[in-house]
C-alpha cells in the first residue's frame, strides 16, 4: 500500500504551484463537492461536475442556433452583453484603468478532505458547522463528544487515529456536511482498507472544496469584523466566514466563455502550425471581451466580477478587483501577424476588423487565505496576472473581437462569471439570514466597556529557532502577576521568517488556548505585530501564559525574536460614560417568488411592512429574473407618494437588480416610512416573462 498522503501537495501549492489534476466523473456518478465548481444552470452544465441536481438559471437566454466556444469575432457565448449592464464598447470610450468599490474579502475554500465547514480549524474548538448546530439547530454536546476523534489522513486507522462514532452525533448542519460536502468518501475507503487503512489513492483530492461558493460570497457580501457570541456560543470571524461560504454552495450567474476540457493528464490541447489552440473553447474568453468586461464593469461601474485563471481543464476561479492597460498602440496588419506567428498583409481572423491594438492588460485578483479570529487583509492577498492579446475594432471604433498572443495563448481566463446575491441558503439546516444576522453583529460598533481596567505588562522569551515543518513548534512563557479578572488581552509578535503563510501561533493560559494567527499571509516575510485575543474574558491572571509557535510547510524558517504579553482586568476602573449606539438601518421584506405575468398591465403588487420607529433615507431593493429588462414598469408607493423605478429602459439586457435610493429619483420620498409600502411590476410586452424574486425597503438613519 502506498504511504496516505504521499500525493498530498504542501499547503502552499494551492496558491502557487496548482498542477493538481481533476477527475474524470463517470455520467452516473454523483461528484464532489468540487473546489472551484460554480453551481446553477449553465454554469453546471459548462462545468459538466458537481451540478447534477441543479435547476437551470432562468436568468440565462438558450443559445438559438450558433457554433458553440468562440470565433474571433464573438458569439453569443461570448457577447458581452451576457453580463447584467449597459455597455460601451468604443474602445476610445474606455477607461486604461478601474478598481471594485467593494472589498473582495480572502479566505480558505474549505478542502472537503478536511471535512468542509466541520473541520475544527482551531484544534479543540467545535467546527463552524458544529457551532451553528448548537446555536440554531437544537444539538446539545453529547457526553464524552469532545473526547472523540475526527477523521484525519494522517491518522487513518478507526481504532487508533479516528472515532467512527464521532460521526453518529453530530448535529444536523455537520451531519449534513460530513456526509455531502465533506470526506465521508475519504473514511470509507479506510474503513474498506484492512491492510493499513491506507488506500493507494483517496477518493477526495485535496483540491475540493468551496472555492465556487467563496468566490461569490467575498463578492456579494459583507465580511465579519470580530467574534461574536449567539445563544452561549462564540463564533470566530473564521466560523462566520465558513457558514457564508456555504450558504454559497449553489448558486446562479452570468456566463461569458466556454469550458476547455483539454491540457490534464494524457489530454493535450491541440494547436495549428502558429500555435492557435484548433479547439475553439480553449481559445476563450474572448480577449475582446474579457477587454469589453473589465474596462466597464472595474473601469467605469466599478464593479467586481469573478473568472476561471486558467485556459485549460483546470478551474480556478477567483475575485477579480482591478485593472490596467500598460500598452493599447495601434498596429497594422504585418506587426499584428508578426506577434500572432504568421506572415502576410491579410488578418485571418476576423474579417469585419478595420483597427488592431496591441494591448498589454494587468489583472488583480483576489487568492486563498486561511481561517483565521481576525479578518485577512485583502490586500495581503491580492496577485496580478498579465495578457497580451490584439484588441479587434469595427469601422465604428467599437470592439467586437481579438486574439491572444504570446504566453497569454496559454495563460488566459477560461470563462467570465458574474453571480447573484442569493435570498435563501442552499444548504440544508443553514439558514442564511441567521448568518447574516451574526454578521451584522460582528459590524456593529463597539459599545465601550463601562469601566476600563489595569493593564499587566509581561515579556515572553525570545532569540528561539522555529523548527521547519515541526508540529511541535516552540513554546515561550511570560508570567503575569496582579489584580483583578481578564477583561481582554493582546500579543506582540517579532518573528522573522521567509514565509509567513506557515506559521501557526497560539496563545495558552491552563486549559484555554485560543489561535492568534493560523497560517496567514502567504509568501510575506517576518511578523511585527500586536493582536487582540479573545476567549480569556473572566480568567485570573496570574501564573504562566505560552505563546506556541510551529512551522507547517517546509523549506522556509525563522525564529521567534520576541514577544509581549498585555492583560487587560477590571481592577482599578474608572467608570466611563458609553456613547450612544446609532440607530440600527431596517430593512422590511415583501413577499418574493411571484411570477410576472407576461403583457399584462396590472402586472403584480406586493407589500412590505416598516416597523415603528424607522426613520431616515429610504432606498428599495429588487431582485427580478427577467429575459427582456426593457418590458418592465416598476414602481413603489407610500401613503399618497409614488416612485417609478423603472420605465421600460434597458432593452434587451436581462434582469433588473440591485438598490434605488429614493432620494435619488427627482422625487425624494418625505414624511414617516413607517406602514405599508406597495411595489407594483408589470409587463408591458409580450413574449418574455419573469418573476419577482425578493424585494425590501431599507431605511438608513
Amino acid at each position: 500500500m502506498s504511504h496516505p498522503i504521499a500525493h498530498l501537495p504542501p499547503p502552499r501549492a494551492r496558491y502557487s504551484n496548482r498542477t493538481v489534476l481533476k477527475p474524470v466523473l463517470k455520467p452516473d456518478t454523483e461528484p464532489p463537492m468540487n473546489r472551484s465548481l460554480l453551481l446553477g444552470g449553465t454554469l453546471a452544465a459548462l462545468l459538466g461536475l458537481g451540478c447534477s441536481t441543479a435547476a437551470p438559471d432562468p436568468s440565462i437566454k438558450d443559445p438559438i442556433t450558433d457554433d458553440a466556444g468562440k470565433e474571433d469575432r464573438w458569439n453569443w457565448r461570448n457577447a458581452p452583453e451576457r453580463f447584467d449592464g449597459e455597455f460601451n464598447y468604443h474602445v476610445e470610450d474606455l477607461p486604461l484603468e478601474g478598481r471594485a468599490e467593494r472589498d473582495s474579502w480572502p479566505s480558505t475554500y474549505w478542502p472537503t478532505y478536511e471535512d468542509g465547514i466541520n473541520a475544527r480549524w482551531q484544534s479543540n474548538e467545535l467546527s463552524p458547522a458544529e457551532k451553528y448546530d448548537l446555536a440554531f439547530n437544537g444539538w446539545e454536546l453529547p457526553e464524552g463528544f469532545m473526547e472523540l476523534r475526527p477523521f484525519d489522513r494522517y491518522r487513518p486507522d478507526p481504532e487508533s487515529g479516528w472515532d467512527p462514532a464521532y460521526y453518529e452525533q453530530l448535529g444536523p448542519l455537520a451531519s449534513h456536511t460530513s456526509q455531502n460536502m465533506g470526506n465521508r468518501r475519504d473514511r470509507e475507503a479506510a474503513v474498506a482498507d484492512e491492510e493499513d487503512h491506507r488506500p493507494d489513492e483517496w477518493p477526495v483530492e485535496t483540491w475540493w472544496g468551496l472555492c465556487h461558493a467563496w468566490v461569490p460570497a467575498a463578492l456579494l457580501e459583507d465580511r465579519p469584523l470580530r467574534a461574536v457570541e449567539y445563544g452561549g456560543v462564540t463564533f470566530e470571524v473564521g466560523d462566520m466566514e465558513a457558514l457564508l461560504i456555504a450558504a454559497y454552495n449553489r448558486s446562479s450567474a452570468d456566463m461569458i466563455g466556454g469550458r476547455c476540457n483539454a491540457g490534464s493528464g494524457d489530454s493535450e490541447v491541440e494547436r495549428d502550425e502558429h500555435g492557435r489552440a484548433v479547439d475553439v473553447d480553449c481559445r476563450d474568453s474572448n480577449a475582446g471581451s474579457l477587454h469589453v468586461i473589465v474596462t466597464n464593469y472595474l473601469g467605469m461601474m466599478n464593479r467586481g466580477f469573478a473568472f476561471d485563471r486558467t485556459y485549460d481543464y483546470e478551474v480556478w476561479n477567483q475575485p477579480v478587483v482591478g485593472y490596467e492597460i500598460t500598452k493599447q498602440e495601434e498596429i497594422d496588419v504585418a506587426r499584428a501577424n508578426e506577434l500572432l506567428g504568421r506572415t502576410g498583409e491579410t488578418y485571418e481572423y476576423n474579417e469585419d476588423a478595420a483597427t488592431l491594438y496591441d494591448v498589454n492588460l494587468s489583472v488583480d485578483w483576489v487568492t486563498e487565505s486561511h481561517a483565521s479570529t481576525t479578518p485577512n487583509d485583502s490586500a495581503r492577498y491580492t496577485r496580478t496576472d498579465r495578457y497580451t492579446y490584439i484588441l479587434e475594432v469595427d469601422a465604428e471604433g467599437k470592439v467586437i473581437g481579438g486574439e491572444y498572443y504570446g504566453n497569454s495563448r496559454e495563460q488566459h481566463p477560461d470563462f467570465l462569471w458574474n453571480p447573484r446575491r442569493i435570498t435563501r441558503s442552499s444548504v440544508p439546516y443553514l439558514d442564511i439570514d441567521r448568518v447574516r444576522m451574526l454578521i451584522e453583529m460582528s459590524r456593529a460598533p463597539e459599545q465601550p466597556d463601562p469601566v476600563t481596567g489595569g493593564e499587566l505588562v509581561a515579556e515572553g522569551a525570545g532569540g528561539i529557532a522555529i523548527p521547519d515543518n515541526d508540529d511541535a513548534g516552540i513554546t515561550s512563557a511570560a508570567n503575569v502577576m496582579g489584580e483583578g479578572a481578564v477583561t481582554g488581552v493582546r500579543v506582540a509578535l517579532d518573528i522573522t521568517h521567509t514565509y509567513v503563510g506557515d506559521l501557526r501561533v497560539a496563545l495558552r493560559k491552563g486549559d484555554v488556548e485560543r489561535v492568534v494567527l493560523n497560517r496567514e499571509g502567504g509568501g510575506n516575510d517576518d511578523i511585527a505585530e500586536t493582536f487582540d485575543v479573545t476567549g480569556f474574558e473572566g480568567a485570573d491572571p496570574n501564573g504562566d501564559w505560552t505563546l506556541h509557535v510551529s512551522d507547517h510547510a517546509g523549506r522556509d524558517t525563522g525564529t521567534l525574536n520576541g514577544w509581549t504579553l498585555t492583560v487587560i482586568t477590571d481592577e482599578a476602573a474608572e467608570p466611563v460614560d458609553p456613547e450612544p449606539m446609532p440607530a440600527e438601518v431596517v430593512r422590511a421584506e415583501g413577499e418574493g417568488g411571484v411570477a410576472i405575468p407576461d403583457d399584462d398591465e396590472a402586472g403584480i403588487t406586493a407589500t412590505a411592512e416598516v416597523p415603528a420607529g424607522a426613520s431616515g433615507t429610504v432606498s428599495i431593493e429588487l431582485d427580478i429574473t427577467h429575459s427582456w429588462r426593457g418590458d418592465l414598469e416598476v414602481r413603489v408607493s407610500h401613503g399618497e407618494q409614488s416612485f417609478v423605478l423603472h420605465d421600460r429602459e434597458g432593452g434587451s439586457a436581462e434582469n433588473l437588480s440591485g438598490s434605488f435610493p429614493l432620494d435619488a429619483t427627482g422625487n425624494a420620498f418625505e414624511g414617516d416610512p413607517v406602514g405599508t409600502w406597495t411595489l407594483h411590476v408589470a409587463d408591458r410586452a409580450g413574449a418574455d416573462t419573469g418573476t419577482l424574486n425578493s424585494w425590501a425597503v431599507v431605511v438608513t438613519p
